[in-house]
């Protein structure tokens, strides 16, 4: 598993109304996932959101298929009245009693349910989380987080790569977090 080479492209760096944009789009179009919204948002929503700043969405090719993807932006995160004073300052790096901090949001982490098989869920987060690495050095920030369905093997992945269990946000999704 992930012995072949793999492409890292960034949707920014897509020039509009070429072949390669064309290329990409059916390739975007023809995205399987488990998860019914990170395949919604790469079909629906990408292209928005990067013609207008919110995110960047890198995708990741084999030799011609798009076999996986993430999606990366800046998130205010704000401490609610439960958040214990020692968590947010640990968070923070200076201060109990700041109302929020900004991080680094990892919006989007999936693979395709066919193409994807031969690249797994540790090499993809990887790559993410070396993409968090860079923005990191550039503007700083000492936190990552994702929100993820509370399945007991997601957030077992995750745990197993370094996330903690922030909170619940409601019966389905986990807030995790990443120190960098």
């Amino acid at each position: 598993m992930d012995k072949k080479l793999f492409q890292t492209v960034k949707l920014i760096d897509i020039e509009p109304n070429t072949e390669i944009e064309t290329h990409v789009k059916n390739a975007m179009q023809s995205f399987r996932c488990r998860d019914a919204d990170v395949e919604n948002f790469l079909k629906h929503k990408a292209f928005d959101f990067e013609r207008r700043n919110k995110s960047r969405t890198y995708l990741i090719f084999d030799d011609k298929n798009l076999v996986a993807y993430y999606t990366l932006s800046l998130y205010s995160l704000v401490f609610d009245e439960t958040t214990s004073k020692n968590l947010v300052k640990k968070i923070d790096g200076f201060s109990k009693s700041v109302q929020s901090v900004g991080i680094i949001l990892i919006g989007q982490l999936g693979k395709d349910f066919d193409l994807g098989k031969n690249i797994s869920g540790t090499y993809l987060l990887d790559r993410c989380l070396r993409a968090i690495t860079d923005v990191q050095r550039i503007a700083g920030g000492r936190y990552t987080m994702i929100e993820c369905a509370e399945i007991p093997k997601v957030v077992q992945f995750y745990k197993n790569n370094g996330f903690e269990v922030l909170r619940k946000i409601d019966d389905k999704y986990l807030r995790m977090i990443k120190k960098l």
